[in-house]
This record gives C-alpha cells, sequence and structure tokens, in this order.
C-alpha cells in the first residue's frame, strides 16, 4: 500500500538567483497552505581535478570553499530568520559541497522531504539534445516530487491544474497528487486525455481509464472538466492545452515520453518548454496505473 501523499517538509534548492527566488515563493505560499515547515539549501559545486596539479590546488581550493561555505550560511540564517518572523513557519537551512543534483537528491532523502521546489531555466535548440540540467537530473533522481519554476511562472497557486492522460504504464498514479494540491489550492484540474492508439477496442478501454479518473475526482469532490485528443506528440497537446486553459501547473510522470521524430523524453520537453510550474512525480513500479491508492 502507497503512503498517503502530504506536504509536511518542502525543500527549496537555494542559489540566490531570481528563479530560487520565485520558487521560494511559491514554496512559502505551498507551506502556508499544508502548514509545513521549509529547507532552504544551498550547494557549493565541487570540482575533483584527476591530474598531478589537483595537490597544488587542493589547499586554496578547500579554502575558498569554506568561505563560500561561510558567506551562503550567513545569508541563508538571514533569510530563514526573516521568514520565521514574517510567518512563524518552521525554518531550516544548510550549505553543502558537491555536485548541484546529487547533494539536492541526497539531503531530500536525508530530510524526508515531501516536495522539492526548485528554479529552472527552459532550453531550446541544440541545447536540448545536452546532458539535462541540474533541474532535470534531480527530477529524474528525487524520490518525492518536484516542482520545477521558470522565471515565466510569477502567479502564485494554483487555481487551474492541468493533468495529462495517456497510456502509459504509470499515467494515472500522478492523480492523488493532484487531488492533494487541488483541495489546499481549490483548484479545477483539467484532465487532458491523449489517445496515442489506433485501434479501436484500446481507444475504447483508454475512455475507461479517463472515467475512473473523473470518477476519483468527483470522489473526492474535486471540480473537473476533460478534453480528449488523439495524436503522437504528447508533449505539445499538453503545453497547448496547458495555454488553451491557462493553467497555473502541469503535473506529469516522469517516465512518459513522446513518439514524435527529433522530440526527446517527453518529461524533459514539458520542463523545458512549460510557462507555468512543472510537477514532475517519479513512478513507482509495483503499482502500476493505479489511481486508488492512500486514501
Amino acid at each position: 500500500m502507497s503512503k498517503k501523499f502530504e506536504i509536511n517538509k518542502i525543500l527549496i534548492p537555494f542559489d540566490f538567483s531570481e528563479t530560487a527566488e520565485l520558487a521560494l515563493e511559491h514554496a512559502v505560499f505551498m507551506a502556508k497552505l499544508h502548514k509545513a515547515d521549509l529547507i532552504l539549501l544551498h550547494v557549493i559545486e565541487s570540482y575533483s581535478f584527476t591530474s598531478a596539479i589537483s595537490q597544488a590546488f587542493s589547499k586554496s581550493q578547500t579554502e575558498f570553499e569554506s568561505k563560500v561555505e561561510s558567506s551562503a550560511n550567513e545569508r541563508l540564517q538571514q533569510l530563514s530568520d526573516k521568514l520565521h518572523h514574517d510567518s512563524g513557519m518552521g525554518v531550516n537551512y544548510r550549505t553543502e559541497v558537491g555536485k548541484i543534483y546529487k547533494k539536492i537528491i541526497s539531503v531530500a532523502d536525508e530530510m524526508n522531504a515531501d516536495i522539492i521546489i526548485m528554479g529552472t531555466h527552459g532550453v531550446s535548440g541544440f541545447q536540448e539534445f545536452l546532458v539535462g540540467s541540474n533541474t532535470y537530473r534531480v527530477v529524474m533522481g528525487a524520490s518525492c516530487p518536484v516542482i520545477s519554476v521558470q522565471t515565466h511562472s510569477r502567479k502564485i497557486g494554483f487555481k487551474d491544474i492541468v493533468l495529462p492522460i495517456d497510456n502509459s504504464h504509470s499515467s494515472r498514479q500522478k492523480v492523488k497528487h493532484a487531488v492533494e494540491i487541488a483541495r489546499h489550492y481549490n483548484s479545477v484540474i483539467h484532465i487532458a486525455g491523449i489517445m496515442t492508439m489506433s485501434d479501436v477496442d484500446l481507444q475504447r478501454r483508454f475512455e475507461v481509464k479517463i472515467h475512473q479518473v473523473q470518477d476519483y475526482l468527483d470522489q473526492h469532490e474535486v471540480p473537473h472538466s476533460t478534453k480528449i485528443f488523439k495524436g503522437d506528440n504528447t508533449a505539445s497537446i499538453t503545453l497547448d492545452f496547458s495555454n488553451s486553459v491557462n493553467a497555473d501547473l502541469i503535473i506529469i510522470m516522469t517516465d512518459q515520453e513522446s513518439t514524435g521524430i527529433f522530440l526527446g523524453n517527453y518529461a524533459q520537453q514539458i520542463i523545458n518548454h512549460s510557462k507555468v510550474p512543472v510537477m514532475s512525480i517519479r513512478p513507482v513500479e509495483s503499482e502500476g496505473d493505479k489511481i486508488s491508492l492512500g486514501y
């Protein structure tokens, strides 16, 4: 039986950038709604030198990292004290040295974070074929859900949530997460049923899945709408539908993939190109395509 999805601890990787500030605004709003604690994490990127010359720089590198860590801790403490003073919520902070995405994932596990909210920068063109960003690596590696926020995401709050459902193995696992968010934010969930199959019998079975999602939302008294699409480019369909309903949040599973040519992984496309926050959830393989878990 899966653990019920609740938000009690929110981890915010914080690098003092504009997108990190915006991610923090979303996190503070969420923390107030869920009565959750915040954890601010600053990671100082470390570089390992494999050549013999590394010994000559090891001492100065350590001294430099120590000064940066001390400065970061001082700024994080000031920010934490202000957040606590203004809202009364519990705020912890820490600084780590290492690979950014690895540290974020390990601290999330160590602190039992229920969700990570972090800033990201969209990419396009040739960059899309390169190794994933820190945000995407965290999305793919974290055991808890991750909300990625771009600089476009100025609106705080999730009133309209897009929930794409396709025929992939774990597509409906995210429904319980959507319900938890929607109940706290008083959101409307907009279901995008995306048919990628041409077989009529498979299409009918898929329609049954969509009806089950609708029934589940009705049971939990979450207002919703539904639109069915046919096509292979699931990322484009999702993003276009998000724009049409003025969505504030898109909720996806990380294992969904588009079948479009030269378009790459579904989750990466959505994270790179969405103008609104994206909540990415890692599938639980043992559960399959279930929605009746945790309640």
